[in-house]
Parts: C-alpha cells; structure tokens; sequence
C-alpha cells in the first residue's frame, strides 16, 4: 500500500506524539530542589502537591498539554536529560531540569487556532523581529507572551505559574537569556523586541516575603527591541531559531477540562494535519501555526 509522503509524515508525528504521552517510568528524581513559588504565583501552594494531587501525581496530570518530539521520537536536546530521568516525557517538557548551561532560557507563548487562549490575549507583551512593527516600535505586544530567565532552574516555577494563570496557546522555548550565552540567546535581539523576566529565588531567602518573582527587579528585557541591522534580513522571513537548543509544548496552559490519554489509531486517521518537522531554521510563528486537531484529547467525565 503506498502513502504519499505527507501521510508518511503525519503519521511518523502522530506515533512521536503517542510515543511522548505513552512513555512511563517508575523512577524519578528530586525536582525542583526547592520551592521558588511567591505569594503571586497562580495555582495551588507546591507544599500541598501531594495531598492535592496524590504520592506519584503532577499538578498537570489530567491536561491536554503535550511536548513536541522531534521527527525520530525523541525528546529535544535540552531536554534529553531530563527525559531520561523523569517519569514521562510531559513531565520532562513541563518541569525540567532543562540543560541549558545554567545560562537561562526564554519562552514564547502564541495564540493557537485549536487551543482556546482564555487569559492570554489580555497579556499579550512582545512582537517578533521579522515585521515591520516589532523592529520599530519596542512596546509592538500583539505576537504572544514573552517570559525568560538567566536561571535554568526558574523554569518549573515559572511554567507552573504562567500554566495556572491560563495563559493558554502555543508554547515555544529556547536557551540563552544574556549575550554569548547560547547559539541564539534573546539579548542577541533577533527574536523578540520585549521579553518579562523571572528572577532566581535563593534557598535563603524567606518566601512570605516573596511577592512576585516575575516583577520589581529591574531585569526585564525592556526598551531594548529588535536590532535594526537585521530588519533588512529577517524581514517577513524565518526568525534564525536554532532547533538544537529549542523545544516546544503544544496546548499549554489550564482548563477546567480534564483529558485522558489519546487512544488513535495512527493508521486510521484520515490525511492529519500535523506540525511542520523540525530544522535547523524553524519558521517564525507569526502568524501562529496551530496545534494539530489530532488527536483529540478524551474528557474525563469529573464527580458531580
């Protein structure tokens, strides 16, 4: 039986897709270390983690939130270790540790077509380097949500928060937050004319006097904008992300919906829409492309 090339693909990212929900493993690691959750973090308290959500369980258990696999079924670079050593590859995407070098990371969330965005069109905060808009005006907001670290471990707290706060869409992450400190980093000022920060929180440090990590600091990529020696470049064309120290999460974010793993049978689904494949120089996404509508997380009927 022949299959044109474009159901051979679909169907190769709907197996990595099972694949990425699918993979299990009885052993973990201690992760996070410690609690970095200010008073203004949304969700529930991580002390209560296990009461709430059981001995094994996860605050994102029953989400339809799933991570991109690259084309071969495996987990992003920065995010190998981390795969290998947390119970599922969801839990790897969503905490961590990502392998940045401790150099920092940034994430943009992007509004998708198949994923309803409840609060995030009303934070929306940076535009990306390849239009006109992004590189003249600095405050240009209408691409997505922006939000970065120089901390590798700030991650967890800051994709726990942003998950309860509904900032819901596509999610797309990179490493390297200051100059020199990965292929790519944000301040090279070549992907996003704006970006938040969110500071590290020190063990010493006393919690209830922690309000907002993502505020009062001073440390936000702000007034600084796209460079203007690249407009003429990256003009209406791919923004230069680097697939080797990226990673992406499809349908992030909370819902009052609770989803069970997808059962499809890949070859029974008719000519899927699927994520373009990975490269070297990923497309920008602006505008967004959206998540694909297979296959279609199951709700879990909840206790009346």
């Amino acid at each position: 039986f022949f299959f044109s090339t474009k159901m051979k693909t679909c169907i190769s990212l709907l197996v990595a897709y099972l694949l990425s929900l699918l993979h299990t493993s009885s052993a973990d690691i201690v992760w996070p270390l410690y609690s970095q959750q200010c008073r203004d973090d949304a969700g529930t308290p991580f002390g209560d983690d296990e009461e709430i959500y059981g001995p094994n369980g996860f605050y994102h258990d029953k989400s339809g939130t799933y991570p991109v696999l690259l084309e071969d079924g495996q987990c992003a670079k920065p995010l190998q270790q981390a795969c290998s050593l947390r119970p599922t590859y969801k839990t790897a995407y969503l905490e961590g540790p990502i392998d940045c070098g401790d150099n920092g990371w940034y994430c943009r969330i992007m509004p998708d077509d198949n994923w309803p965005p409840q609060n995030l069109i009303a934070d929306l905060n940076f535009g990306h380097c390849n239009t006109t808009d992004g590189f003249e005006d600095a405050g240009y907001d209408r691409d997505g949500h922006c939000h970065g670290s120089s901390y590798d471990s700030t991650y967890y707290w800051w994709i726990r928060d942003h998950f309860f706060r509904g900032y819901n869409g596509r999610l797309r992450c990179c490493c390297g937050w200051y100059e020199d400190t990965s292929i790519e980093p944000l301040y090279n000022r070549r992907i996003a004319n704006r970006c938040d920060y969110r500071r590290l929180v020190t063990q010493e440090e006393d919690l209830s006097q922690c309000r907002d990590a993502n505020e009062d600091h001073g440390l936000g990529f702000d007034d600084i904008g796209c460079d203007p020696q690249y407009e003429a470049d990256q003009l209406n064309k791919p923004i230069p992300e680097n697939d080797d120290i990226c990673w992406e999460i499809q349908r992030f974010g909370y819902t009052e919906e609770e989803y069970d793993t997808p059962t499809a049978n890949p070859a029974t689904v008719p000519t899927p829409t699927a994520p373009t494949p990975t490269s070297s120089i990923t497309t920008a996404p602006s505008p967004t492309p959206s998540s694909p509508p297979f296959p279609n997380p199951v709700p879990v009927p909840t206790a009346a």
